[in-house]
């Protein structure tokens, strides 16, 4: 015997089947950094549902990636994962009874100064520092310095084929665009101040990830050791200590 009834029935029927045989959601949190003994039970790139419950001892440090900024736990007590956040008077954030969070602020860049990590967005190259730096399509590069206390001219060299292009950073100026006509593209670059013989090496990878997801980014710099990256896109989000009683 056939089923003759509509076809929207059977693709409801269906669409229920499917739902059922779907796999688990992707957690919700990226642990980016963790110390002390937590560093056993929780190691860089555990991912961590919304709902689960760590418990941190004297000494420990637990830093986590979420898809709205970046928790960092450092006092001993248990804390859910997902608990919400309060914002109480003067910016402070608390959560939990006794629970008290400071909230990093994304500063405008100083006129002349070093600055912090905190200051550079994830795509941009600090040229004093060495390892890989993840590229992706549609994401310009540009190159950052931490002091532009002095105009400089950078060199930058791409060591497959010897080509080289000179970049100049007017005073006061922290960003430069990466050159025209010189593609980012992968492989190991040298850059070093005109005139000095000391060299940054560094690799570009280019990788496949939506930009805009911040668990698969933060999870793609750190499965590629873009820890530079990685330190710049925590910094760049908010950042909470949870109290004692976060949870």
């Amino acid at each position: 015997m056939f089923y003759t009834g509509s076809k929207s029935a059977l693709y409801a029927a269906a669409g229920i089947a499917l739902a059922s045989m779907a796999a688990p959601a992707m957690a919700d949190a990226l642990v980016t950094n963790a110390s002390g003994a937590i560093a056993r039970e929780y190691p860089r790139g555990t991912r961590l549902d919304d709902d689960q419950v760590i418990r941190l001892r004297a000494g420990d440090r637990l830093t986590v990636l979420t898809s709205s900024g970046t928790r960092q736990y450092s006092r001993p007590g248990r804390y859910r994962i997902g608990a919400a956040l309060r914002v109480a008077s003067g910016g402070v954030t608390t959560n939990g009874r006794n629970g008290v969070a400071r909230t990093g602020v994304s500063r405008g860049l100083p006129q002349i100064a070093p600055i912090s990590a905190a200051n550079r967005t994830v795509w941009q190259m600090d040229i004093n520092q060495a390892g890989a730096f993840c590229i992706a399509e549609n994401e310009p590069v540009s190159l950052w310095r931490a002091n532009a206390s002095e105009a400089a001219q950078v060199v930058i060299t791409r060591t497959a084929d010897g080509q080289t292009m000179t970049v100049s950073f007017p005073e006061g100026q922290f960003s430069h665009t990466w050159p025209e006509n010189f593609a980012a593209e992968s492989g190991t670059y040298m850059i070093a101040a005109a005139g000095s013989d000391a060299h940054t090496h560094i690799d570009l990878l280019p990788i496949d990830v939506d930009s805009e997801d911040p668990l698969a980014l933060g999870s793609v710099l750190l499965s590629n050791e873009c820890e530079v990256q990685l330190e710049a896109y925590t910094a760049n989000y908010q950042t909470v200590e949870p109290g004692e009683s976060g949870g």
